[in-house]
């Protein structure tokens, strides 16, 4: 056995069994994070070649990657395919130059293959496929939209223009979180009526993959307003209350006062032509005169043309224009200012006042106020009206209170949660400092089964009549060397004090054993004197 085998066996059997658990245990678990870390370690980092693919496409992908004997990894369902990074990009150019993933849309490349063969059914079926396919491709950069599905309707081109049928288009979209706002709705609208021939944005249908309608037509068959007129109704009334209400916040203070306005509005476009002609500012554009002769005498008429000045004007109304406006004016009873006591200062525990109501003339300074703010004009018919009242405040106070109660909750489990965190913490490190101090103690521990080291002890004498009498054993080991004592498993465990006191020990006894050995009658009259002296004592 080797030497190094040799000590280990001794150290190990130098162990209690509560150290040699313990000391297992450790060992297992450094092995398992060995090789935990050296697997993980080994494992490739992947990194994603493709995302989002239907089943063809992700079977072709897997299929090839098996047949060039390339790791991979299937991840999200199925859709994502993930292969070692240091080859992802070179498998992408090989994939995309091979043409073995495509968007699942045909587009153009309906024509790479050549027309020839094709009748003029096939090259307009397939022209319009292309057309539908690169639109849909278009759509889905639209942030928020994963797929896309165009349809379009493109009549043939009448010579006869009433009876020319106008181009329509639907459009289906996959959405992802969330809805599109109207403006990324009209602005898919204009963008497939852009790129069509004869496609108004207005004969474009938007719906979601869920079947809601998400465009509306521009004009209403039925005669009420469309979704932009709407959208523009509701932006002017909303600028209008808001001139009104800025104002008064601050006048009156904020949640004192409510003001809404409702706007009238004419979408319909108005062309005048006028002409008028002044007869006052007339000029001759030409004169002709014209003399005759004859026997009863001569006679001479003249005739002119004359030019009246004209003007003409020419004016066109704009669609949106405000027709009359509405406006409604709340107040709150105004709140009285507390007391003040003599020197000017707030008394305290004063009785709250109830507010009271406005007076005619604040009022009307208020009236004053709106009117101007929101361009009122009484020759167009706008009408406003000023009213006071109390405000129910106990819906706010109710709401204040449970916001407030909200957030103390939200503070107390903040607190509650790193309290626990910082209580967690705690209590590892002191089961971590627990547990070391408790291995340090089972190292320092000594075998039950071992034999404890000797206690310092007085250092016997020799007897009477020897001549290293009255000398202590420790120097009697010391003078020897130490080598009295053989080296074993348990004395090399002592220090170097309690050896030199066992050896001084040892020696005390072989030199008594020998004394006794070689002078037995002596021996026996000093143990003989020993016991009459235990006697007499």
């Amino acid at each position: 056995m080797s030497p190094y085998l040799a000590q280990l066996r001794d150290f190990f059997g130098r162990l209690a069994p509560r150290q040699r658990a313990t000391l297992a245990a450790v060992v297992a678990g450094g092995v398992a994070l060995l090789m935990a870390v050296g697997y993980w370690a080994s494992r490739p980092d992947y990194a994603l070649l493709f995302g989002g693919l239907d089943a063809q496409n992700a079977a072709a992908i897997v299929e090839r990657l098996q047949g060039d004997g390339v790791t991979y990894d299937l991840r999200d369902g199925g859709t994502a395919v993930f292969v070692p990074r240091d080859e992802v990009y070179e498998l992408r150019l090989q994939f995309a130059a091979e043409g073995l993933v495509s968007d699942g849309i045909a587009g153009y490349e309906l024509f790479d293959e050549g027309t020839l063969g094709m009748t003029d059914f096939m090259q307009k079926v397939s022209y319009k496929r292309a057309l539908e396919g690169e639109l849909a491709r278009t759509v889905m950069n639209v942030q928020g939209i994963t797929g896309a599905r165009v349809h379009l309707v493109l009549p043939e081109r009448n010579p006869f223009r009433d009876r020319q049928v106008s181009a329509s288009a639907s459009v289906v979209l996959h959405l992802g979180t969330g809805a599109p706002g109207r403006d990324q709705v009209d602005a898919i609208a204009a963008l497939v009526g852009g790129a069509v021939e004869g496609l108004s944005p207005s004969n474009v249908t938007v719906v979601d993959d869920q079947g809601t309608l998400l465009s509306n037509p521009s004009d209403s068959a039925d005669g009420s307003l469309s979704s932009s007129q709407l959208q523009h109704q509701q932006a002017v009334e909303e600028h209008l209350a808001e001139q009104g209400q800025s104002m008064l916040d601050r006048v009156l203070g904020p949640g004192r006062a409510i003001v809404r306005v409702a706007a009238n509005l004419d979408f319909s476009t108005t062309v005048t032509d006028v002409q008028r002609i002044d007869p006052e500012s007339s000029t001759i554009l030409s004169e002709e005169r014209m003399d005759e002769e004859g026997p009863g005498g001569g006679a001479a008429s003249t005739v002119r043309n004359y030019e009246m000045t004209r003007e003409r004007e020419q004016r066109e109304q704009g669609a949106g224009q405000i027709q009359f406006l509405t406006v409604s004016v709340i107040l709150d009873h105004r709140p009285l200012p507390p007391p003040t006591g003599a020197a000017g200062a707030d008394v305290e525990d004063a009785p709250v006042s109830e507010p009271v109501p406005y007076t005619p003339a604040q009022l009307a300074e208020v009236d004053d106020l709106v009117r101007n703010a929101v361009g009122f004009s009484e020759e167009r018919g706008d009408r406003i009206t000023v009213h006071q009242t109390r405000f129910d405040t106990s819906g706010d106070d109710a709401f204040a209170a449970e916001w407030a109660a909200q957030r103390k909750d939200e503070r107390l489990r903040l607190y509650l949660r790193y309290g626990l965190m910082a209580l967690a913490l705690g209590v590892g490190a002191w089961l971590l400092r627990a547990a070391t101090a408790r291995v340090g103690a089972l190292a320092d521990e000594p075998d039950p089964d071992e034999p404890a080291a000797l206690p310092p002890v007085e250092t016997p004498q020799l007897a009477a009549g020897d001549g290293a009498a009255g000398e202590p054993a420790l120097a009697l080991a010391e003078a020897s060397g130490g080598e009295a004592v053989l080296s074993d498993m348990y004395t090399s465990r002592l220090s170097d004090e309690a050896r030199a006191q066992l050896n001084a020990r040892r020696q005390f006894y072989e030199k008594i054993q020998k004394r006794v050995t070689d002078n037995p009658d002596e021996a026996a009259a000093l143990i003989g004197t020993w016991l009459v002296e235990d006697r007499s004592g």
